[in-house]
């Protein structure tokens, strides 16, 4: 039976290892120590900082909002008025004309500095909202309305005819749980209409008619084909298609009058039901952007749509003509018109 005990291996290895941790001659080495710099600092870099002088080259401004402005939107005929809705739950229809004064006027480098410039005065406030408003329009082709959105879903209509008049409420609905976005509708065979997308991923398209008082605001159409919210809309130059994307990363292009049904270009796909001439997902891996899709852009002659998502992966993708399958059918028939007559 051993006589030592039995730490006496362990003590002696503990030893050894304190030996490696620790040099008699390390523990009197001094390091010197600099001056200790600013977590934001640069000099380790190399880098010099750079005093920055800033001044106002405004010519005018507009501070009504007592929260950050989240939209905006201009106006088709008189480019001078702007709408913006904000986080006060408030939108504001304002004439952003700049004053008749210099930009920087000579006194702007004197002490004292003189008297701050007044705010322009707003043309008119919308109320209505108890939630942040997130999106804004007028309507085409003439800007009769503005239309808004906010992120308690509801969605407001206003009259406004000119400067001197104020903003007439015309019609509210709260169809869905948060407004995304609004797009006015360029078809000149359907003035004052609009599209929204939503949170849910409905795509609601409207019309305005404000000389029915029994029904100011109708419904011209309602998709729900994407799964995620849906994040930006927009018409073609024509106002016969609208494209929506969604962070489910689908892209549908939705034939919105019908017009592409009767050309026989309208998608029989089981994806679309054929409600879109376009319908593509995240199930076409040549297709899916990880991540989901924030915008789309139709070109202004309609032949491409182009779609953008996360980390900065684009998609560009190839639209049917209407215009083209038009003219198409219409010699075709006229050919057809001119054999029967012979």
């Amino acid at each position: 039976m051993s006589s030592h005990s039995p730490h006496t291996n362990g003590e002696a290895e503990q030893e050894e290892e304190d030996d490696v941790m620790l040099d008699p001659a390390e523990a009197e080495e001094e390091v010197p120590q600099g001056e200790d710099a600013a977590m934001d600092s640069d000099e380790e870099a190399g880098e010099l900082s750079e005093e920055i002088q800033l001044q106002n080259d405004s010519v005018a401004h507009f501070d009504a909002h007592k929260d950050s402005i989240f939209c905006i939107a201009q106006h088709p005929t008189n480019p001078a008025w702007i709408a913006t809705g904000a986080g006060d739950d408030a939108a504001y229809i304002w004439d952003c004309t700049p004053p008749d004064a210099p930009v920087l006027p000579p006194s702007y480098q004197s002490d004292p500095q003189p008297v701050e410039r007044e705010s322009l005065k707003p043309l008119a406030r919308l109320d209505g909202h108890t939630e942040s408003l997130n999106a804004i329009a007028f309507t085409l082709p003439h800007g009769e309305y503005v239309v808004t959105g906010d992120l308690d879903g509801r969605l407001s209509i206003y009259a406004f005819a000119n400067a001197s008049t104020a903003a007439e409420p015309v019609a509210s609905v709260q169809e869905v749980e948060e407004v995304q976005w609004i797009q006015p509708c360029p078809h000149p065979s359907h003035p004052n209409t609009f599209a929204l997308g939503a949170n849910d991923g409905s795509v609601w398209v409207y019309s305005v008619n404000a000389s029915d008082p029994s029904s100011p605001l109708s419904i011209t159409q309602a998709y729900y084909l994407h799964t995620g919210p849906c994040t930006a809309g927009t018409w073609s130059a024509d106002g016969k298609l609208l494209a929506t994307v969604s962070e489910d990363s689908s892209l549908y292009v939705w034939d919105v009058f019908g017009e592409a049904g009767a050309l026989g270009l309208a998608s029989s796909s089981s994806v679309s039901g054929g409600q879109a001439v376009v319908g593509l997902t995240a199930q076409d891996e040549r297709f899916n952007v990880e991540g989901g899709l924030y915008s789309v852009a139709i070109s202004p002659g309609g032949a491409v749509a182009a779609v953008g998502g996360a980390g900065g992966q684009i998609r560009i993708v190839g639209l049917p003509r209407l215009s083209t399958a038009a003219n198409a059918s219409a010699t075709s028939g006229a050919k057809g018109a001119g054999a029967r007559g012979k």
